[in-house]
């Protein structure tokens, strides 16, 4: 992704929605289709370490808290997720970021966090997980919690912000009605305004491979996922047949709260429409 931000050499690129909102509001021309292929409740992605005397997310405040990088999609999600159902203040965290400078997604959209927000780039771009373990950073936002093999090493020490992922990713699924995209694929204007079938065709072709994708899931459960039939039911029963819809009409709750995010975060000063994020055609 920080390749197409630096050349937009290619004409359709999957991409983050936080570099894709923040691009636009610099003025590239470039055209979202509403086809989200990540998904997830980022937020329960949050670990801390048992002697920082964190109960609650709230507890973050005045708290050393690792993320991949500040613009990061998932980063955004999480910290606008802890803020408004848990009350943490994005403000009151020392933030450390493991992506910093030419590495970074902020580098190439010369993006600078807005002030106010303390943050700095881990040392020498250590990697989260030991630093957590190691009681440099209070909590982080890691992508797998760590887990000790034997119960005594330093990751041992290492908790999940949320005890049960499930009961909570039910929790906001059941206030918000949604499961939160991080990504999307964009087209370049350029590409799209010379060929204005491209949008549609794209987003057919992905609604049809997913629907395949769907279909075929019961029969290509890796044998070593023991439960995995029950947990496919148990997936359907919570969220539905369809629990990633793609279309501008079924996941307009969610845009609309990314976008929110993204201005508070200070990733973008005015929020655009929907409809002027997206290829026309695609509800």
């Amino acid at each position: 992704m920080r390749r197409q931000l630096s050349t937009w050499e290619f004409d359709i690129c999957e991409m983050a929605f936080g570099a894709y909102l923040a691009a636009r509001a610099q003025g590239t021309d470039i055209v979202a289709i509403p086809v989200f292929p990540m998904r997830g409740f980022f937020h329960t992605n949050f670990a801390y370490h048992v002697h920082s005397s964190i109960n609650s997310p709230a507890d973050l405040a005045n708290k050393r808290v690792g993320i991949p990088e500040y613009i990061q999609s998932a980063a955004v999600w999480a910290r606008g997720i802890l803020q408004h159902d848990f009350g943490m203040d994005p403000y009151q965290v020392q933030w450390y970021a493991e992506r910093g400078g030419a590495d970074s997604t902020g580098a190439v959209l010369g993006f600078q966090p807005p002030k106010g927000i303390a943050i700095q780039q881990t040392p020498g771009g250590k990697a989260l997980v030991p630093m957590l373990s190691a009681h440099e950073l209070d909590a982080a936002l890691v992508g797998r919690i760590p887990q000790s093999s034997t119960g005594d090493g330093p990751e041992s020490n290492v908790r999940p912000m949320f005890r049960d992922v499930i009961v909570e990713g039910k929790r906001f699924f059941d206030q918000h009605g949604y499961i939160p995209a991080n990504h999307t694929y964009i087209i370049r204007g350029d590409v799209l305004h010379k060929h204005s079938w491209i949008g549609a065709n794209l987003y057919r072709a992905f609604q049809e491979a997913k629907a395949l994708v769907q279909k075929s899931l019961p029969e290509n459960i890796p044998s070593g996922l023991v439960f995995g039939a029950e947990y496919l039911a148990r997936t359907r029963e919570m969220f539905g047949e369809d629990p990633f819809p793609y279309g501008v009409a079924r996941n307009r709750a969610m845009l609309e709260k990314v976008i929110q995010f993204s201005q508070e975060q200070g990733l973008i000063s005015e929020r655009p429409t929907i409809e002027q994020l997206f290829a026309a055609g695609n509800d």
